[in-house]
């Protein structure tokens, strides 16, 4: 009886096949980022010649000036910054939540007249309109806008943070609410509750833990922000950092930095921390 037929192995193997979508992404990128660096006249050379004066302005920070008159200039601007990012966090929350409740969207009923669908697409793009116009513009001009109407100081940097906070809450705060679970929000719809008790028994508490993990995030970007805004006038750390800088006096500005960092690092910690606590 003849023994079975064995296939003799190939060498080699099969040659893999090669897509052409991911060679064209590459392409583009490679091509854009060209493009990008040709256009902003991006030169590595000049960067790495340049780095004599960066040097003599970083030993002109040291030592840092740390008298009792600038660590009491220090002190107050750093608190005058905390106050500034939290009450802009916090107000930006407050106008966020009802803009990210009418921006949520929602599934159409069935059998709703033409009135009902209006009554729920008008608010809807609205509040959309709205949460872009607050988040398109960047803080600075925000606080440009608010120091020409209201004058130099910490309130209208607060106005600025507060606007552009609830721009970034509110299409966060929409879109956590629209990818929550929907069986709680059908089961109370299905007995008999309406759009709004829907909302808020089976909607918002999902979502809540999240809104609130996303304020305290935005707590942080403030602190930043609210440095930035000072080199217009509008209070905080950044403009005795502005002062210092116009004057030369280098001491005081290496104090007024590693004071500002000292108060990002704090809050990122104590935010990280209760973020954990919520999610977890």
């Amino acid at each position: 009886m003849a023994s079975p037929r064995t296939e003799q192995p190939r060498i080699g193997g099969a040659v893999p096949r090669v897509s052409w979508k991911p060679a064209l992404v590459v392409l583009v990128i490679l091509g854009l980022t060209g493009w990008s660096a040709a256009g902003v006249g991006f030169d590595l050379v000049e960067l790495l010649s340049s780095t004599g004066p960066i040097e003599r302005f970083i030993s002109g920070m040291f030592p840092p000036d740390l008298s009792a008159r600038t660590l009491q200039t220090t002190a107050r601007g750093v608190l005058e910054t905390f106050q500034m990012s939290f009450l802009g966090a916090l107000m930006g929350a407050v106008v966020a939540f009802p803009l990210a409740a009418f921006a949520t969207g929602e599934d159409a009923t069935v059998g709703a007249s033409r009135g009902e669908r209006l009554l729920r697409v008008v608010p809807y793009h609205l509040s959309r309109f709205i949460l872009n116009v607050f988040r398109s513009v960047p803080d600075i001009l925000w606080a440009l806008v608010f120091v020409v109407a209201l004058g130099l100081g910490p309130f209208p940097g607060t106005l600025a943070l507060a606007v552009h906070s609830a721009g970034i809450l509110g299409k966060l705060l929409s879109e956590t609410l629209e990818s929550v679970p929907s069986r709680p929000v059908e089961a109370l719809r299905a007995t008999g509750a309406g759009a709004l008790q829907a909302f808020l028994f089976g909607r918002l508490p999902q979502a809540i833990s999240g809104f609130t993990s996303l304020t305290l995030y935005q707590w942080e970007c403030n602190i930043r922000s609210a440095t930035i805004l000072g080199f217009v006038g509008a209070g905080g750390i950044g403009q005795q950092i502005l002062i210092s800088m116009n004057l030369f006096d280098y001491p005081k500005v290496a104090t007024l930095v590693g004071a500002t960092i000292v108060a990002v690092l704090v809050v990122d910690r104590f935010s990280a921390a209760v973020r954990r606590r919520l999610v977890y």
